[in-house]
């Protein structure tokens, strides 16, 4: 990575305001990692993750606990499925050719985005 520091805060408050706007991170975040500082799939992937693992998710989830808009059971047993289910799709992720993942990766945003376009 060779942009300044300033740029990268820069760029991940633009981003951040994108996560307190529309609730997601892995699917802005990485691919400005890819795009905006040149990382690979799996590089960027893990990078987010690093991020997700720090407790910054708070702040943007603040607002949205203090109007009431949080499900706090279901979230909790969501995320330790997602801890198990998060390890074993790490693990599988570093033996697939990264070709697979990133259209994988794609698939996914694209189905994703579908979805939501034609939900009325």
């Amino acid at each position: 990575m060779s942009s300044s520091p300033g740029v990268v805060v820069v760029v991940g408050a633009v981003v951040g305001v994108f996560v307190g706007l529309l609730g997601t991170s892995g699917a802005i975040m990485i691919p400005v990692m890819i795009y905006v500082f040149g990382l690979t799939q799996l590089r960027a992937q893990g990078t987010s993750l690093f991020i997700a693992l720090l407790p910054i998710w708070a702040f943007p989830l603040v607002p949205y606990a203090r109007a009431g808009n949080v499900e706090w059971k279901l979230g909790l047993l969501l995320a330790a499925g997602v801890a198990v289910g998060g390890y074993l799709g790490g693990h599988w992720a570093q033996e697939l050719p990264v070709g697979i993942v990133r259209k994988g990766f794609a698939v996914v945003l694209a189905a994703v985005a579908v979805r939501l376009f034609l939900q009325r």
